[in-house]
């Protein structure tokens, strides 16, 4: 059955009166469907009379240490110079989910291409703060330990005392299952309730950086929406597998950044809901969240975010 949460949510999702597609159900705001792409060659560069005002002293001052004796002089002077600085200074548009988010790109998102999935891996083991198994734990003496009940418990202390840490021991099996499915679809939305806001729709993605480890980052929709695959996440989990076959446990360590407004308990959260799309069981329920994976992989038109929702705050 639903949680009640499901009917708060739902207040703030557009409700038409066609089917909704996985673009359209992205566009969430009357601002996101207004997006446009703004050519900056077309936005002038000329400063308003007041500005020319405020700083005439330093102006006049400039061009007569330039030898010139007007504005245009001066910028024709720097031209070379100012085209270098907006080279440097561009970004490119955001692709996939991101672009269908601001409403650049029609259809949804494509399946992303081993070369994406490989830079995500790049990017993901240079993030500041992951660490190798033995960075935490003597990874020998855990092996000593008679099975998962006391790595876990050994492991769990490590990270007792911060607030802000995430940490789990998953089951080889039920890791292995979540990561087959990650290798196809290591891309997602997840629904975050915000407390008197509705819901913030999250970003995450996976990517495999060693073959003892694979990580997860998360990101608002919003912040990948404007920096696209530069943007910075609020949530890193770690997975580490240097136990997995021998002792039959992968260890996750994972931390939240605060400061960009993602409390530990909501990255819980988000763990949580994650849980319930990558390694679905069989049955009815797991293969209809499942196919929701497959929807927004391949950029089916028939994903609908009200279902990602009603999925999320189900009760198992």
């Amino acid at each position: 059955m639903a949680s009640p949460l499901r009917h708060l949510a739902l207040r703030h999702l557009p409700r038409t009166t066609t089917t909704t597609t996985a673009s359209s159900s992205l566009l969430t705001t009357p601002q996101r469907r207004a997006a446009r792409a703004v050519d900056i060659r077309h936005i002038t560069t000329r400063p308003s009379p007041a500005i020319l005002e405020k700083y005439r002293a330093k102006l006049d001052a400039k061009l007569k240490a330039e030898g010139v004796s007007s504005f245009d002089e001066l910028k024709a002077a720097y031209k070379d110079k100012i085209e270098q600085l907006r080279k440097e200074a561009a970004i490119e548009l955001p692709r996939g989910p991101a672009a269908v988010e601001a409403g650049l790109a029609q259809p949804p998102p494509p399946v992303p291409t081993p070369a994406v999935v490989a830079e995500a891996a790049r990017r993901a083991s240079a993030v500041p703060g992951i660490k190798s198994l033995s960075s935490y734990v003597d990874v020998e003496k855990l092996r000593a330990l008679p099975g998962p009940k006391e790595i876990e418990f050994i492991w769990r202390a490590r990270f007792v005392g911060d607030g802000d840490s995430l940490c789990a021991a998953i089951p080889h099996e039920k890791y292995a299952k979540m990561e087959a499915d990650a290798k196809k679809h290591p891309m997602f939305i997840l629904p975050l309730p915000r407390e008197g806001q509705g819901i913030e729709m999250q970003f995450l993605q996976w990517s495999f950086p060693s073959s003892t480890s694979s990580t997860m980052i998360f990101t608002s929709l919003a912040q990948y929406r404007l920096h696209g695959e530069f943007a910075v996440p609020h949530t890193t989990l770690t997975h580490h597998l240097e136990l997995a076959h021998e002792k039959g446990v992968v260890l996750a360590q994972g931390s939240v950044n605060r400061d960009a407004g993602v409390s530990a308990d909501e990255a819980r959260l988000l763990l949580i809901a994650l849980q319930k799309f990558y390694g679905a069981g069989g049955d009815e329920t797991g293969l209809r969240r499942r196919r929701l994976l497959e929807m927004f992989s391949s950029g089916d038109r028939a994903f609908r975010v009200e279902d990602l929702v009603e999925e999320v705050e189900r009760i198992d």
